[in-house]
């Protein structure tokens, strides 16, 4: 038995036990005999006179046919007697036999007008059985409807019911969040107060560092940063333990030009040039720059220069260039967000570093070469095995790196300038920085002396330049001058001896100032547009500074 089945017997005992349906079922039969009835009333109406007319002609034909007959005879007898002459009578016969005749033919006409007319009371049957079915199938779809609808006042019921336990449930979810939020407020309120009480820990062990340091000189003015500002390159014969100095420091003695002439120009790069980097024998450097490529120059005879090969490979403008201390492989991060490295003899790309999702401004090499931390626009810095080609390490920054600096071999002392204004000391096997600095404006560059101790930080939004003592970690001079407007890819250098700093301009200037007297060095316009990087030669006996505007300059001095 169907489902709807079952649904209209429940209805039925339904009406059944209610003791109401003889009254239920006698409206219903009223009601349908008025429906059913009233289309067809003028049809019983025009039935019934005909009917009646039917039987007058009838009575009317069994008299015309008395008379006939009688008539007949009456024919027959003068037929029989021609020498008779016609009576009036005779002429009524005939007349009421014309009319007789008539009468039979309207009596055809009648029948087969009341024949039609049956067959359209045999059509008003068949279609008041139909009418009698759909009623039927209406009276059962009203039952199933009563039941659908009793079903669906308790869904009604049972979908109330459950918006007020979701309602209940929303609720207890927010008072949860409420509480998540309120211990996640809590926890970082305790991580600060540790951080907090570590920097101060920090602090007092660099205190008492310090007061040990000093009750061990004989003077005060023994400290590491006076006597770089007094006594010139003699620190430079100041020894640091090797596992603190990376192998690109060159501990240097002898005096750094002071560029005061142009002694040769070169425009072989189709596009702007953002990258400068000698080898660390100063036997070549190289140029990079948006048009995807890196020149490598011969500069053994400075200011002549001669172009020993081109590296191709990248897909977008190189940003940041540096060879190893061997001066076998040159490494080179790009705004396709990858890092390549190449052989010098042949050019050919050795390893390709894929990992950063963003603009690469910074890679260095480290560890006698054998590794590359590279800084991205992506906020992360990453190692680098310079073997196996693998990402060893990354580190979340919180800020888009643009530029490095190495000051171990061992990798423990990573330094990274960023967006956020700060500076952020690293050790690899940490993810965490170990000490932060907040300078004036965007950190655009970073440049380690020649003896390792200080760091050149330039700054973009105060266009100044930070020289910081490492040891101390505290800016001890500030370099600045009217003029001086930075770019986003300004790069400040150190002199090989570390007496002097200087700094490009985009309006063309080169600014110079002499770190023992912090006194500005003038140097002469020369450039006809902007001078995004400088360096000197690693001997000092030549600087070379890049036009944005596909040029390089090699200057010497007056």
């Amino acid at each position: 038995m169907g489902e709807s089945s079952k649904r209209s017997q429940l209805r039925t005992w339904e009406l059944v036990y209610s003791g109401t349906w003889p009254k239920q079922f006698a409206e219903k039969l009223r009601e349908r005999n008025a429906k059913e009835t009233a289309p067809y009333k003028d049809v019983f109406t025009s039935f019934s006179s005909l009917y009646n007319t039917l039987e007058q002609y009838r009575g009317k034909i069994k008299k015309l046919d008395y008379e006939n007959l009688r008539r007949q005879e009456d024919i027959k007898s003068i037929i029989s007697d021609p020498g008779k002459k016609l009576t009036e009578n005779d002429k009524n016969f005939l007349a009421l036999q014309q009319e007789n005749i008539q009468l039979i033919r309207q009596h055809e006409t009648t029948q087969r007008e009341m024949l039609r007319m049956a067959m359209k009371v045999k059509d008003v049957g068949s279609k008041e059985t139909q009418i009698i079915a759909l009623e039927g199938k209406c009276f059962r779809l009203e039952q199933e409807n009563g039941v659908l609808r009793d079903e669906f006042t308790t869904l009604q019921l049972m979908c109330k019911k459950l918006e007020e336990d979701n309602k209940n449930l929303m609720m207890e979810n927010q008072h949860m969040l409420e509480k998540i939020l309120l211990h996640k407020k809590e926890e970082v309120d305790v991580i600060n107060m540790h951080n907090e009480t570590m920097k101060k820990l920090k602090e007092h062990q660099m205190f008492y560092e310090l007061e040990s340091a000093r009750k061990e000189d004989t003077s005060p003015e023994q400290s590491l940063s006076y006597l770089y500002l007094t006594q010139g390159s003699q620190l430079d014969n100041i020894s640091l333990p090797r596992s603190r100095v990376s192998s690109r420091c060159r501990l240097y003695s002898g005096p750094a030009i002071i560029p005061g002439n142009v002694a040769n120009k070169v425009e072989q790069h189709t596009s702007e040039l953002y990258s400068l980097a000698f080898s660390y024998q100063g036997t070549m450097f190289a140029t990079g720059g948006a048009d995807k490529c890196i020149k490598l120059w011969r500069s053994s005879n400075l200011p002549n220069v001669d172009s020993i090969t081109t590296l191709t490979g990248c897909n977008a403008g190189v940003m940041s260039i540096d060879i190893d201390e061997r001066d076998q492989y040159v490494v080179a991060g790009s705004n396709d967000s990858a890092v390549r490295m190449w052989q010098v003899t042949g050019g050919q790309i050795r390893s390709t570093f894929m990992g950063h999702d963003n603009k690469i401004y910074s890679v260095k090499f480290y560890s006698h070469s054998q590794k590359i931390v590279s800084g991205s626009h992506d906020r992360t810095l990453r190692l680098w095995d310079v073997r196996t080609s693998k990402n060893v390490r990354t580190i979340f920054a919180r800020s888009s790196c643009h530029d490095l600096a190495v000051l171990s071999e061992q990798g423990t002392d990573i330094v990274s300038g960023h967006f956020d204004k700060r500076l952020r000391f690293w050790d690899e096997r940490q993810d965490t920085s170990s000490f932060e600095m907040l300078l004036d404006g965007r950190i655009t560059s970073l440049d380690l002396s020649g003896c390792g101790k200080f760091l050149a930080c330039s700054c973009k939004d105060a266009s100044t330049i930070k020289f910081i003592d490492l040891k101390l970690r505290q800016a001890i001079a500030t370099f600045t001058a009217d003029g001086l407007r930075m770019g986003e890819h300004t790069r400040c250098s150190f002199s090989p001896d570390g007496q002097y700093i200087a700094c490009g301009s985009t309006d063309g200037s080169i600014f110079l100032w002499n770190t023992r007297t912090l006194k500005r060095e003038e140097v002469p316009k020369m450039h006809s547009s902007a001078v995004p990087v400088v360096k000197w030669h690693p001997m000092g006996q030549a600087f070379v500074s890049l036009e944005k505007s596909k040029k390089f300059y090699v200057w010497t001095d007056v």
